[in-house]
This record gives C-alpha cells, structure tokens and sequence, in this order.
C-alpha cells in the first residue's frame, strides 16, 4: 500500500506540473493562480500545498526536471558524431526545429521562456533555463572544430563569432514564431531556414552535400 500511495503522489505532482506548463503558456506565470493549476490538474488546493509550497517553486520544479532539447532528440537522429560534421549539425538544428514545431508541451516551455515570464529573485534565472534547453555551445563549439579539422568549413571561420549568430538566429526564430505560428510553417521550412544560417558559414561543402540529404 505505502508504495501505491508513493506512487499516486508522485503522478500527482507531475500531473500539478504539467497542469502549470499549460496555464503558465496560456495565462502568464503572474496571472496564474495555484488554483487555476489545481482546476487544471482536477486536484484540490490542498493537493498542491501537499507538493509545493509555491508557484515559484512549481516554476522551479518544471526547469530543473527538464532534459536539454539535444538529448531529446538524438533518438530521432540518423546521423553520428562518426559522420560528415556539417551534414550532423544540419539535421541536429533540423531535427530540433520540427520537434520544437510538432510537440505542443515543448512549444509551451518556450512560450513561456520568451512570451510570458517574468524573472524574480524566486525563480530560477532566464540564464540557467536557456542553458537546459538551448543550444549546448560546447557541443555545437566541438562540431564547428570538428569541421574546420574535416575541412568541412574554412579554418578563417571566427567559432566565437558563429555561436553568437547561431544563437541569435534561431532565438529569434523561435520568438518570432511563437508570437503568430500561422506567420510560417516552423516544420516544413526547417530545412531551408537551417540551409540559410549554414551558408554563413561560406563552407564550398554545404550547398551541395546538403541537396543530397534525404529528410
């Protein structure tokens, strides 16, 4: 019985925080109440002061459960770290665009990050939250390496410079899209938002090796 109970407990507090996932996108974390997230979940007020003791810690709860964006995809990818470097950073930043795209809870966590959130000193910061979920530099700062070594890229290329754009281009991909998701198709025209920001990188590699990659 204890474990049933320890069991029940535990598909409560994730039910309370999938539930605040959802009002947080829709409403805003400040014009959520707890009982707007205890109506969501169909659990009483009770039940939430049982799990947390506040909406800034039901805040904290959803980041710090959170897997990055990269380890959730490598399942959906064909490519390795074992083949051409560019063509798998292609289909890494494709892959996350249409997951991004596709899967509503991920969209969600986003709109919050970018559209509905203001920082306290209660909460966990915009910093660590970006690092959980955003681009890995050190990863993607390896796969450049890798690159310039493959000859994939020029060795001219300026690394520090090209995460700063990386990074700039697909924030702003994603806040923008978030703001009106009829603006564009995220999913469909990943590939070709992706083939864009790698031409920045001038490789005499990428035009051609990337029409040869099926999807």
């Amino acid at each position: 019985m204890a474990r049933k109970t320890k069991k029940d407990a535990q598909k409560t507090r994730q039910q309370l925080i999938e539930a605040a996932i959802a009002q947080f996108a829709t409403r805003g974390v400040a014009n959520t109440t707890l009982t707007d997230i205890a109506d969501a979940a169909q659990v009483t007020r009770g039940a939430v002061y049982w799990h947390f003791s506040s909406k800034s810690e039901i805040f904290n709860a959803i980041w710090e459960q959170q897997l990055p964006l990269r380890d959730i995809i490598r399942d959906r990818l064909s490519l390795s770290e074992n083949d051409d470097p560019l063509l798998m950073l292609r289909e890494q930043f494709i892959t996350a665009l249409q997951y991004i795209a596709h899967e509503p809870r991920q969209c969600a966590l986003l709109q919050i990050l970018y559209h509905k959130c203001e920082f306290t000193n209660e909460v966990i910061s915009e910093y660590e939250i970006r690092k959980r979920i955003g681009i890995n530099f050190d990863c993607l700062r390896k796969t450049l390496e890798r690159c310039v070594l493959n000859k994939a890229i020029s060795p001219n290329v300026n690394i520090d410079l090209t995460l700063i754009v990386f990074h700039g281009f697909f924030s702003g991909l994603i806040k923008n899209w978030l703001m009106n998701r009829d603006s564009f198709n995220l999913y469909q025209q990943a590939p070709a938002l992706v083939d864009n920001i790698l031409a920045t990188l001038h490789s005499t590699r990428v035009s051609p090796a990337v029409c040869g990659v099926a999807l």
